[in-house]
């Protein structure tokens, strides 16, 4: 039957339109759900003429919801509709017969394409001229919503079609459309767990890395909900931000390269691939190595980590190898739809075996320098450094010069940790973790065991004014004259007192005299101390809590002297008088210290 030349096939689209609607009806009444109805219900007309300003505050925080919502709603209504239209790829009859249709195969691709789009396009300009209806709706947000539906949709949708031309079978195109969707965080996460296991400085996640980072672009679930992080619904600006709008635009064009993609892939598509897994031969040593690589690795660490072995090399090996030929066969199978595939296949399993094996000792012997990574001091934007042994001493460094100065003891515990082969066991309760954060967005974390030998050599970083302060106060930069009240709570004696803000004033600046004349090489000062008195300090905009360690001398006397504690032991729970006053070693003499 010849062929007719046209951009899209009427009765074909009729065809498309009665076959699917249940679905577009489906998305639609969904949506109807979340946004017009919410919207009615939650932003009556009584409440905007009452309280405008809670009414428009309201429908934002419904736009913004339903914003994150349409991420989830159209990864699951991309694949479902793309698999509905183009189902007929999964059956021979039903490709024979589509593909005798009077059109050519552009024009059937245009026209299952444009009838989607095209309904849910019509359903989300719907949506958002209901949701308007209530009145209180900033319009700059719901047009956000609009665009950002719409392309979301046409991005996974685009990203389903192309999987069903990848694949002849039903089941198989579900499945790689999810495999594509998460393979890149998936091996981002392998990447971690693996260093986690063979690095005990290791401490990123998978969470660590920059919103710009490729991982995150090829993640769109991830970067858009990075993007929405930044949505603020208090009604002063555009419901977006320029990041979201961006990833939007990234996005759409990366949807019309799909669909070009695919309407590619359609063209050359051979009718006899029908009921194949894989449409494209090519495409099966790909998929084989792929799932043989990253299933071996990630089941191998899980059935590892089962058997309590993945400290022993030898047995970590073995579970990777053996889950990796699993994978790799289970794959062949049901690429091929049988179970007789060893005939041809074992040559590519001794290969298989022998990257595994390399892959796995390269990574543990660092080659790839994921535990050596240290970042240049320009690159980083501040750096927050935890003593784990102290609760709550976490110090955030924005001075260039300090974090040059933990840049350098940073490339001296990498140096000593690599010479001493320091294993899992080197990490204990003295640990100190830095935490670089990145001009690009993105997190570096690393952890080691601060010990006797190592603290002249970190000097710098330790003797750091931030540094000295964290470890008795929670946040370091306090105006003294701002503080207007506090209170002291001696828990071992049920003794509580409140603070005048010149009391407060006096307690701070002896804090900071303490502070200023700690020795920080001295070990017992990162020892884990449990004081029996909470202090807190407050101004008008915060509150801060500080935590007494031994050299803490002039604030125990201070405290002495006010009563509420008998000797500078009793700040830790010494009991027996001798050893309360034994505890304390005051240093330099102490001042006679009065409220003015």
């Amino acid at each position: 039957m010849l062929l007719t030349k046209s951009f899209f096939n009427p009765a074909l689209l009729r065809s498309d339109l009665r076959r699917c609607w249940p679905l577009f009806a489906g998305y639609t009444f969904l949506w109807f759900l979340i946004l017009p109805l919410r919207m009615w219900n939650d932003v009556p007309a009584d409440l905007q003429a009452a309280h405008p300003d809670v009414a428009r505050r309201v429908a934002l925080e419904i736009i913004g919801n339903a914003t994150t919502a349409a991420i989830w709603i159209h990864l699951i209504f991309g694949i479902v509709l793309a698999m509905a239209l183009f189902s007929y790829l999964s059956s021979a009859r039903g490709t024979y017969g589509m593909h005798s249709f009077p059109a050519s195969r552009g024009c059937q691709f245009r026209t299952h394409v444009l009838s989607c789009v095209g309904c849910v396009a019509v359903s989300n300009v719907l949506i958002c001229l209901l949701s308007a209806q209530s009145g209180g709706t900033h319009w700059g947000a719901s047009l956000s919503w609009l665009v950002f539906s719409l392309v979301t949709f046409l991005l996974f949708f685009s990203l389903g079609v192309f999987c069903c031309m990848l694949c002849g079978w039903l089941p198989a195109m579900a499945v790689a459309y999810g495999a594509v969707n998460c393979v890149v965080i998936f091996c981002r996460i392998l990447a971690d767990a693996m260093c986690s296991t063979f690095y005990p400085s290791y401490n990123d996640t998978a969470f660590s890395m920059g919103r710009d980072h490729i991982v995150v672009w090829l993640t769109p679930v991830l970067r858009l909900h990075q993007n929405l992080y930044e949505v603020y619904n208090n009604g002063s600006g555009p419901l977006l931000s320029a990041g979201t709008w961006k990833s939007l635009l990234v996005y759409g064009i990366a949807a019309l390269v799909l669909l070009a993609a695919s309407a590619l892939l359609y063209r050359i598509r051979r009718s006899e691939a029908s009921g194949d897994t894989l449409a494209f031969r090519p495409l099966r040593p790909v998929v084989r190595w792929v799932v043989g690589l990253l299933g071996g690795l990630g089941l191998g660490l899980v059935l590892a980590a089962m058997l309590s072995c993945t400290k022993n090399t030898p047995a970590l090996l073995a579970c990777i190898v053996t889950l990796g030929l699993a994978c790799m066969i289970v794959t062949q199978m049901l690429i091929v739809r049988t179970p007789r595939v060893f005939g041809k296949l074992w040559p590519e399993l001794l290969a298989l075996c022998a990257v595994l094996l390399a892959l796995t000792l390269c990574i543990k012997a660092d080659l790839f320098g994921f535990e050596r990574r240290i970042p240049q001091t320009d690159q980083v934007e501040s750096v927050v450094v935890y003593q784990r042994a102290i609760y709550g001493s976490k110090a955030r460094i924005t001075d260039p010069e300090e974090i040059d100065a933990i840049v350098q003891a940073h490339r001296y515990l990498v140096d000593c940790a690599a010479k001493e082969n320091l294993g899992s066991d080197w990490l204990g309760k003295n640990t100190i973790s830095i935490t670089y954060h990145l001009k690009n967005g993105g997190t570096l974390s690393r952890q080691y065991q601060l010990r006797n030998e190592d603290r002249t050599a970190v000097r710098a970083m330790l003797e750091s004014e931030t540094f000295r302060r964290s470890l008795v106060l929670d946040e370091v930069n306090v105006n003294a004259d701002a503080l207007r009240h506090g209170y002291i709570t001696n828990f071992a004696k049920e003794r509580r007192r409140e603070l005048t803000a010149q009391e407060c004033r006096l307690l701070y600046q002896t804090l900071l005299e303490d502070i200023a004349h700690m020795n920080m090489l001295d070990r017992d000062l990162y020892d884990y101390q449990d004081p029996c008195l909470d202090i807190m300090l407050e101004d008008d905009e915060k509150t801060v809590s500080a935590r007494l360690n031994p050299q803490c001398t002039r604030t125990l006397a201070l405290l002495q002297e006010w009563g509420l504690i008998g000797s500078p032991g009793e700040a830790f729970g010494a009991t027996d008088k001798e050893d309360a006053e034994d505890t304390i070693a005051y240093s330099g003499g102490i001042h006679s210290i009065a409220i003015g």
